[in-house]
């Protein structure tokens, strides 16, 4: 099951967004909260493309090296992370802050804690004790400040990282016009 869920992410994904159209709006009015999550979550995911370097966007869990620098000397799950707060905060632009969006948010925490899990122990296979050590001085989901200065690797412009993820931004803009459009049909009918 776990390979799947990886190995289907984006569908899985895909899924939580179309229930999130399907839902009729609670609100006439962007939160000033969920801007700030997706915003914040932009920038995250933009600085962990920065320093993880070239990333295969395949269908499986690989690596060739542990990174343990920039962000990541920070955290262990900045994309998922990033993906939380964007996808929380879409859920609070449509839905503010209503049962329905508890509910689809902690399903969407979840869902990403489950691939973070299955991503460590992909991981503690692959790189042994020098993962163990760094799960030792880093948080998968909240900043814990290095013991050290982190090393600072050499990382993307942040130009090369956004278009690293162009297909991600992609989508996203989609999905923002489609949220909007709902909203304006919703109004209309």
């Amino acid at each position: 099951m776990e390979s799947k869920l990886y190995q289907y992410r984006g569908w899985i994904l895909g899924l939580f967004a179309v229930l999130l159209l399907v839902l009729p709006p609670t609100t006439s009015f962007f939160s000033l909260s969920a801007i700030l999550l997706i915003f914040s979550g932009i920038l995250i995911r933009i600085e962990a493309r920065r320093s993880i370097g070239e990333h295969s966007r395949g269908h499986s869990l690989s690596a060739d090296a542990l990174v343990k620098t920039g962000i990541y000397a920070y955290l262990r799950h900045p994309l998922y992370l990033s993906n939380i707060m964007i996808g929380c905060g879409f859920i609070l632009i449509h839905l503010s802050w209503t049962s329905t969006s508890f509910i689809l948010a902690t399903a969407l925490i979840l869902f990403f804690y489950n691939l973070s899990v299955q991503e460590d122990r992909f991981l503690l296979n692959q790189f042994g004790e020098s993962w163990l050590a760094w799960k030792d001085k880093t948080n998968a989901f909240l900043p814990k400040k290095p013991d050290t200065k982190p090393i600072q690797s050499n990382k993307r412009s942040i130009q090369k990282a956004f278009f690293a993820d162009r297909s991600t931004w992609g989508w996203l803009l989609f999905f923002s016009l489609l949220l909007i459009l709902r909203r304006y049909i919703g109004d209309m009918i």
